[in-house]
């Protein structure tokens, strides 16, 4: 019977190889993630005080954010030290406006032909997430994930809440995942020097990344989901017209493949929604659980939901369940699907992996 291993930022937040040059920068979590991206803002402004990789977008974003949160500096960007932000809550804010308060524009009485700006800030939001951890995580791969993927054996699957691939990039290195353990289906693949098949072997172990993935991409006119099966996708790619491998189309739009972290977040997109559906059914298997840094938040209800329905209620009050987390409180909150009788606490990752050494 297979094990699972569910990860989420905290996980990430071990890696300790990074070759960034920004000081002080470590792959965020939600509630610092403004602060690691102001750090990397800072790396890309030039003299004249704009920034290369985003325009005038990055300008905006934080004029906007200065107004919501009643920020008033002469340096605006230090709003983003502000403790009141978190990625899920400003996202969240721009996602309403766009959907409740921006709905109908009025000038004078009239309607106002004016776009909302929140698509556009929301984009912005979700790109500046990918470069921060883009550039946090830039380096060899992780020698704490690569211990973690040694642990595994034929047939164990991983739920990855995370947009990295650290994971990915482990499993790979062990020989353990193909280009079919994602459970995705890809029409073409990046390997470094061009666009060749996917690989069709069988994977040892899955991965299933339900909030999507930073090597995931999508062209904007076919559809393709398309793999980059080493490297993270870089603004080359993204935000730039090119030119799809499926229908050549010109000057299309490359989009990543993610979730947006939205207090709501929407799994409607065909290829996420069947990432959940397997999700689902590889539940069924499963006869142990160990959670790495995901802290399984209180508003995160479709996972909640995903685990209670996944596996059936007396075999769920059987499984043993570990939890390798900083803050104890984590272990309640998976008490409260699992037996608790049968919810083991770990505090960390590194004396996950020596307990496991020691066996």
């Amino acid at each position: 019977m297979p094990k699972l291993y569910i990860i989420g930022a905290g996980c990430s937040k071990n890696y300790s190889q990074s070759t960034t040059k920004i000081p002080g920068l470590s792959s965020p979590l939600d509630k610092d993630f403004f602060q690691m991206a102001k750090k990397y803002l800072q790396s890309e402004y030039r003299d004249d005080g704009t920034s290369f990789r985003f325009g005038d977008d990055i300008d905006h974003l934080i004029r906007d954010l200065c107004e919501m949160y009643a920020y008033y500096s002469e340096n605006t960007i230090d709003v983003l030290d502000d403790n009141r932000l978190s990625l899920e809550n400003v996202m969240t804010a721009f996602s309403l406006r766009m959907e409740i308060f921006d709905r109908f524009l009025y000038t004078y009485g009239y309607p106002d032909q004016r776009m909302s700006v929140a698509p556009r800030r929301l984009y912005t939001l979700l790109e500046l997430a990918a470069r921060t951890f883009s550039e946090a995580l830039k380096g060899p791969v992780c020698k704490k994930h690569l211990e973690l993927a040694g642990l595994m054996t034929p047939g164990d699957i991983v739920f990855s809440y995370n947009y990295d691939i650290l994971m990915d990039n482990a499993l790979r290195e062990a020989r353990k995942l193909t280009d079919a353990g994602y459970f995705l289906s890809f029409y073409k693949v990046f390997d470094g020097s061009g666009w060749t098949r996917p690989e069709d072997d069988d994977s040892s172990v899955s991965i299933l990344k339900l909030h999507g993935s930073l090597n995931w991409l999508r062209c904007s006119i076919c559809n393709s989901n398309l793999l980059m099966r080493h490297t993270k996708v870089g603004e080359w790619l993204t935000g730039l017209p090119n030119s799809c491998p499926k229908c050549d189309a010109g000057s299309v739009y490359i989009e990543r493949l993610l979730v947006p972290p939205l207090l709501t977040k929407n799994y409607g997109d065909p290829a996420i929604n069947y990432l959940w559906l397997q999700a689902e059914r590889c539940l069924e298997k499963v006869n142990e659980i160990v959670v790495i840094g995901y802290s399984l938040p209180q508003t995160d209800f479709a996972s909640e939901a995903l685990l209670r329905r996944g596996i059936e209620g007396k075999t769920r009050l059987k499984i043993p369940v570990t939890v390798v987390d900083i803050d104890e409180g984590v272990k309640r909150r998976f008490s409260r699907i699992f037996n608790p009788d049968n919810v083991k606490w770990v505090n960390s990752f590194d004396k996950y992996l020596d307990s496991q050494r020691r066996k």
